[in-house]
């Protein structure tokens, strides 16, 4: 009987850090997945810093006051292109 108790209890142990490894990735992935979705999102509404048509500019404008992380990540990248490093770090996030 307290053996059998020991073992559920190893087992559900097991399935508990199993549980947080795997919802600790999950959130990760979807942290990226939300980062790459803002840059996707800052390249149609500012498309026109890279020669894509750009939407129309009253769209613009009304969604330029919630572009500033965007609009600072871009200058970055662009201060660096020549520099191949500083480009991998950037898609990492490492600053």
């Amino acid at each position: 009987m307290i053996l059998s108790l020991t073992k559920k209890s190893i087992v559900s142990k097991f399935f508990e850090i199993f549980k947080g490894v795997f919802a600790g990735r999950s959130i990760e992935y979807i942290s990226v997945e939300l980062r790459e979705l803002e840059n996707v999102f800052a390249l149609l509404v500012l498309g026109s810093f890279i020669g894509l048509p750009s939407p129309p500019t009253v769209i613009s404008l009304r969604l330029l006051p919630y572009m500033g992380k965007e609009l600072l990540v871009m200058t970055r990248v662009s201060e660096r292109l020549d520099d191949m490093l500083g480009e991998m770090a950037g898609l990492f996030d490492i600053t």
